[in-house]
């Protein structure tokens, strides 16, 4: 950063204690040049101080965009959002950044925060789970757009539960019939889960399930069908060895 001139400094100083005494407000914040915006955006984001850090980084997008930090000041706005835990304004500036920069220094960074804002957003299993399919589109991005990037792993992690929170979802719906002796319906929804998450934890739930189910209906051959793919795509687990025991000899 350029060195301050006597003025300068003064006017940050005031701009510090106008943010802080007064959210802001007034002209102080126009007075100030760009780098006397970023230092000031960078002291608030450093205490956590994230709508005046937001104003402040907004002010030099606005008057300075060919500045040459502007692509990490953007980020810093997305970033202060998401501190601030408003995660839609936060996933949209990054979604934003990621289009106007596909190939900056804060691409894959800005790709990886949409998926982590939608990812804060995702739902208990029994709501409605559009931020959970949002979270899993913009995680597969990164990994298709920066397949180099130091996130991808993390976002193969955070997919894989977003995977197994939509599974456990379709399994509670399977749960619903299933214990109301619905058994056709439960059936819908267990073999939409393996069709769907048939890696998920609660593939072999439903597939135990399933077994279960064939039994009571007595059915002989899809019985065996589900306890041989639950033996052989999951053995050893505790569902795998629940369903040995199952026969039509010891069903309802």
């Amino acid at each position: 950063m350029a060195s301050m001139t006597p003025r300068r400094r003064v006017l940050l100083a005031a701009a510090l204690f106008a943010l802080g005494a007064c959210g802001g407000r007034g002209p102080i914040l126009q007075q100030l040049g760009p780098d006397e915006l970023y230092e000031l955006g960078q002291r608030k984001m450093e205490s956590r101080d994230w709508q005046d850090a937001i104003r402040a980084f907004e002010q030099l997008t606005a008057r300075f965009p060919g500045d040459p930090r502007i692509e990490e000041v953007r980020f810093r706005i997305g970033e202060a959002y998401f501190g601030k835990k408003d995660y839609i304004t936060a996933a949209a500036e990054f979604v934003r950044l990621a289009s106007d920069y596909p190939s900056g220094e804060y691409a894959d960074d800005a790709r990886f925060r949409t998926c982590e804002s939608y990812y804060a957003l995702s739902p208990k299993p029994q709501l409605d789970q559009e931020y959970t399919l949002a979270a899993i589109s913009h995680c597969e991005a990164l990994i298709a757009y920066h397949p180099q990037s130091e996130y991808v792993e993390l976002a193969r992690e955070r997919i894989e539960t977003l995977h197994d929170k939509l599974a456990r979802k379709v399994y509670l719906n399977g749960e619903y019939y299933y214990k109301r002796r619905a058994l056709d319906s439960s059936i819908l929804y267990y073999e939409a889960l393996l069709r769907d998450f048939p890696r998920s934890a609660y593939a072999p739930k439903a597939l135990l399930r399933l077994v279960q189910v064939y039994q009571r209906l007595r059915y002989r051959e899809e019985m065996e069908a589900a306890r041989d793919r639950l033996l052989r795509e999951f053995p050893g687990s505790e569902e795998a060895n629940l369903a040995q025991e199952i026969s039509l000899a010891n069903g309802e």
